[in-house]
């Protein structure tokens, strides 16, 4: 499954659009997280950067960028060259990371199949009070629709904000639910 996904992202990275009429929408769900300045952020499924931008203006110490795509990470280094991003090829479920401040699941979600292992990994990667941001810039029918025909075997539909939050209960609480038209965000705090 690792491989054809990663086949499947590096096949669709040159062309793949990182949507700049939806710059504000990004800007605001960086703003709802309320990342404090000095986090050490994964942005897991980074896909070409598009959430760099807005990551950086918190002031991370560093942001980590981790994609199964070989190709999109290529791109996305070749697009930013900042010393606070580190980029990883390979899955954040085995990757070797510091402990993480926050961590930023943006536009890629779906295609994290097994949700109880995502769920493990993230407990054991964020330090307690640490954030995760599970979001995407439009709603979740558009976005379940766009996951139909090709992408359907290498993705899991969206349920609503409050069940997808439900998974990760062992480890974190869920802050803040959107789930609308217009975007879709689950914002949870690790667990003491």
């Amino acid at each position: 499954m690792k491989k054809d996904m990663a086949a499947f992202f590096d096949a669709l990275a040159q062309g793949w659009d990182n949507s700049p009429g939806e710059y504000d929408k990004r800007e605001k769900l960086v703003s709802m997280m309320g990342l404090p300045t000095g986090s050490v952020i994964a942005d897991i499924g980074c896909g070409r950067g598009v959430m760099f931008e807005h990551l950086l203006k918190t002031g991370p110490a560093k942001v980590i960028a981790i994609d199964l795509s070989g190709e999109m990470i290529r791109l996305a280094r070749e697009s930013f060259d900042d010393e606070r991003i580190e980029y990883l090829h390979g899955d954040f479920l085995d990757a070797a990371l510091p402990m993480l401040d926050a961590a930023v699941i943006f536009n890629s979600y779906p295609h994290f199949i097994d949700k109880e292992a995502l769920a493990v990994r993230l407990g054991q990667a964020v330090r307690k009070n640490g954030i995760v941001m599970i979001a995407h810039s439009q709603g979740r029918a558009v976005i379940n629709g766009r996951h139909k025909g090709g992408a359907s075997k290498l993705s899991v539909p969206l349920e609503s904000a409050a069940d997808e939050g439900g998974k990760f209960e062992e480890f974190f609480a869920v802050d803040i639910l959107v789930d609308d038209e217009d975007i879709y965000f689950v914002k949870m705090r690790r667990k003491d």
